[in-house]
C-alpha cells in the first residue's frame, strides 16, 4: 500500500479529515487512472466528514457521501486493502442517521478498515 494512501487513510480515522484529503490528494495526483474514481470517492469522504465537523452542516456532505458510495461502488468489496463494502455500508447507514438527528452522529463517524491477511 502507498505510503501517502496509509497516512490519508491513518489521518482520516483520527478525525483530521482535511490533512487526510491533503495525503489522499498527494497519492492521486500520481496514482494510475484506475486507482482514481477510488481516490475521488475516500476524497469526498474526508471532505465531506471535515464539513459536518467543522461547520455543522449536514446537506451537502450527506449528498458528497452518497456521490462518494456511488464512487467507491466498482470497487467493491475491498481494493488496495481498503474493506470498501463494510465502508458503503457504514457510511451509507451514517448518512441516513445524520440526516434525522445530525447531533447524535458527531462523533460517530465511521472509520476506513483495512483488509487483514486476506480476509474481508
Amino acid at each position: 500500500m502507498d505510503a501517502r494512501l496509509r497516512e490519508g487513510i491513518r489521518l482520516f480515522n483520527a478525525g483530521r479529515y482535511f490533512e487526510s484529503h491533503e495525503s489522499l490528494e498527494d497519492f492521486y495526483l500520481s496514482a494510475e487512472e484506475k486507482h482514481k474514481p477510488f481516490l475521488e470517492g475516500l476524497m469526498q469522504l474526508a471532505a465531506a466528514c471535515r464539513i459536518f465537523r467543522e461547520f455543522g452542516e449536514i446537506k451537502g456532505p450527506v449528498r458528497m457521501v452518497y456521490q462518494a458510495i456511488i464512487r467507491l461502488e466498482n470497487y467493491q468489496p475491498a481494493y488496495l486493502k481498503v474493506r470498501v463494502k463494510d465502508l458503503i455500508q457504514e457510511m451509507e447507514s451514517w448518512a441516513k442517521r445524520a440526516e434525522v438527528d445530525s447531533e447524535s452522529v458527531r462523533e460517530q463517524i465511521p472509520k476506513i478498515q483495512l483488509r487483514r491477511f486476506g480476509l474481508f
